[in-house]
């Protein structure tokens, strides 16, 4: 069998149906579940709604986050473009580099963003997205 990795994390690759508890990603130290992808995508939508501009960028990204969120309740999504998705990663880094005022926040932007990232990159290849 042929694991996939993403950013050190092995890929859970034969999940069915998605449920809160449901582990995504893992490794030695660590799992990542439904609820904290979901817990991040809130998150990075919510600094996106707060500090930044309604522009078309910031709009195709959210549409980007709100599609993983709907493949993670298990609904069907509209298919996303490349592009779009290429977008929504670089509003990830535009977040995580310029809405922080603190280390701290900083940091847990970062974090959201990586998880976020983690789902990008899983979907995109995938045939969902």
């Amino acid at each position: 069998m042929n694991n996939r990795y993403i950013m050190g994390y092995k890929v859970n690759s034969n999940i069915k149906y998605f449920r809160p508890n449901t582990i995504l990603f893992e490794n030695e130290h660590s799992k990542i579940s439904v609820s904290m992808i979901n817990d991040a995508l809130d998150y990075i939508l919510s600094i996106i709604s707060i500090h930044f501009p309604p522009a078309d960028s910031y709009k195709k990204a959210r549409k980007v986050f709100n599609a993983v969120k709907m493949i993670l309740a298990n609904k069907q999504i509209v298919p996303l473009k490349k592009e779009e998705l290429k977008l929504a990663v670089d509003v990830l880094e535009e977040v995580v580099n310029l809405s922080a005022k603190s280390n701290e926040e900083k940091q847990n932007n970062a974090k959201c963003a990586g998880l976020c990232k983690m789902m990008i990159d899983k979907f995109s290849s995938d045939a969902n997205i």
